[in-house]
């Protein structure tokens, strides 16, 4: 067995020291290191419950729901009635003897005219278009009122007067893109109830008649319409009405010819249901 040296163990203890020293900073090292690492977890965990703090505390902003508007409809059923104004009515009054020969070419005018009024019950039906819709649909009408006219010309004398008008009207239209606003035709059965007379004497022959009378006719025309609410809505219209022509007899065989036309402007309020 050997003993070391003085100066041998003067050598192993300064390596010794060497590596103690060595370990000793490398320990702080680690220390240092794992110190900064906590300290950065802290900070990191409280900015985070700092944030979760926060974030409870924020109100939510409320959004205001979506609200869809329905496109306006002019689809079913309605009601509605009528204020007009009826003027330039044609009928040149002539007269026949009873063997048929023409007496008086031009007795006289009778242009009725005058305010009515008006009932309506319709339907309409509806298809959509790419801009607005088109409308199509059936009326029946009543209109009544005072219109009538008569005159006093060359010993003649003659009057007419307009009772009541039945209708049965077929409209079609096109909405504004809106589709609250429609503009339509009119194409119409009418049936027409009459008060007429003339009375006078020329060519040797006098002309006697006093009768009631109806016929039919025609009516064709424009409109515009426009909803004031889903069920409301207002409109004005101009109607041409043609009641072709009628022979009419008086009892001795004498005759005249009616023909009653005249336009028909009015305003008219309807309610859909």
């Amino acid at each position: 067995m050997r003993f070391l040296t003085h100066k041998e163990t003067r050598f192993v203890d300064a390596n010794i020291f060497i590596l103690g020293f060595g370990a000793m900073k490398s320990a702080r090292r680690v220390s240092a290191v794992t110190f900064n690492g906590l300290a950065c977890a802290g900070v990191l965990a409280a900015c985070a419950v700092s944030g979760a703090a926060h974030a409870g505390n924020l109100e939510q902003v409320p959004v205001d729901p979506v609200v869809v508007v329905a496109a306006p409809t002019w689809q079913g059923f309605y009601v509605g009635g009528t204020a007009g104004y009826a003027f330039g009515a044609d009928d040149r009054v002539g007269h026949k003897n009873p063997a048929g020969v023409l007496v008086t070419r031009r007795a006289g005018d009778l242009d009725g005219e005058g305010f009515n009024y008006g009932v309506q019950l319709g339907w309409r039906g509806e298809r959509a278009l790419s801009r607005g819709s088109f409308v199509y649909g059936i009326e029946l009408g009543y209109n009544g009122g005072d219109v009538d006219d008569s005159f006093v010309n060359g010993g003649y004398t003659g009057s007419v007067d307009l009772n009541h008008v039945l209708g049965l009207r077929a409209k079609t239209g096109l909405t504004n893109q809106s589709g609250n606003t429609m503009v339509y035709g009119i194409l119409g059965y009418v049936h027409g109830d009459f008060d007429y007379a003339v009375n006078g004497t020329a060519g040797g022959d006098t002309i006697n008649l006093n009768t009631a009378y109806d016929t039919d006719g025609y009516s064709i025309g424009l409109g515009v319409e426009h909803l004031l609410s889903d069920s409301w809505s207002v409109k004005a219209e101009w109607e041409y009405y043609n009641f072709g022509s009628k022979t009419l007899f008086d009892a001795g065989g004498s005759s005249t010819v009616a023909t009653p036309t005249y336009s028909n402007v009015q305003l008219g309020l309807n309610f859909r249901f």
